[in-house]
């Protein structure tokens, strides 16, 4: 009888803590046309490696190339010419040719946060489990393939990357309900106290605590991940 009640109260235990686990959830603020969150991608995926057992992720798109700001990229973006170099310096990633192609010379790729946001909502609501990776895909199909943003198009191999074939993919990107989704998670970015991209946050299930700001390296964001959880 008491072995049993040894054991019962162990898988009572071990139930709370899987419980405790499930409540833990990284929040990854992003913007597919931010050049530092194309910078940070390579990190975050890191993070994912890192704590992608432990805690639920979750990709929100902020929004932040929308209303009057969407437009060609010559007028909306000209401080990318400059600031493109430090991203790249900082972090390590490359622009590609295709895209500072684009940015230099032609110049009338049509820069808009929705369409790559609603490409996200889908994978969301079909692959859930890819969205971080998916993420990352986003920036690589606008900074290193410089396909155009605005076309789903630009996205349909990378969705077939993580098992998404094309044309559901377009069926639902044509979808009224995923540009309502990519719209919540612009207003829910904004509602989580988010101002600028990439951010992370952390949430208990509980509390909600903004681990970094900016560019922050993995190495960074994991010490300070580990002093929050480890003050729970």
């Amino acid at each position: 009888m008491i072995k049993i009640l040894g054991l019962l109260s162990f898988l009572v235990l071990l139930n709370s803590l899987e419980m405790q686990a499930q409540n833990e959830k990284l929040y990854y603020a992003f913007d597919p046309l931010c050049g530092w969150c194309f910078g940070f991608s390579p990190e975050f995926e890191k993070l994912y490696e890192e704590y992608g057992d432990e805690l639920e992720f979750e990709v929100i798109s902020g929004g932040m190339v929308t209303g009057d700001r969407v437009g060609p990229i010559g007028e909306t973006a000209p401080y990318i010419k400059e600031a493109y170099k430090t991203v790249e310096q900082s972090s390590g990633v490359e622009f590609g040719r295709a895209f500072l192609d684009h940015l230099f010379h032609d110049g009338s790729h049509v820069f808009s946060s929705i369409e790559p946001s609603i490409a996200l909502a889908v994978v969301k609501e079909l692959k859930p489990g890819e969205q971080v990776r998916f993420a990352s895909y986003l920036h690589r199909a606008v900074y290193v393939d410089g396909l155009p943003p605005v076309e789903f198009e630009s996205y349909v191999s990378y969705a077939e990357k993580i098992g998404i074939d094309r044309e559901t993919f377009l069926e639902y990107c044509g979808k009224d309900e995923m540009r309502e989704r990519a719209e919540a998670d612009f207003q829910r970015s904004s509602d989580l106290g988010v101002d600028g991209f990439p951010t992370i946050l952390y949430s208990d299930g509980g509390e909600l605590q903004i681990i970094s700001r900016g560019y922050t390296s993995a190495r960074e964001v994991s010490r300070r991940l580990n002093a929050v959880r480890r003050g729970r």
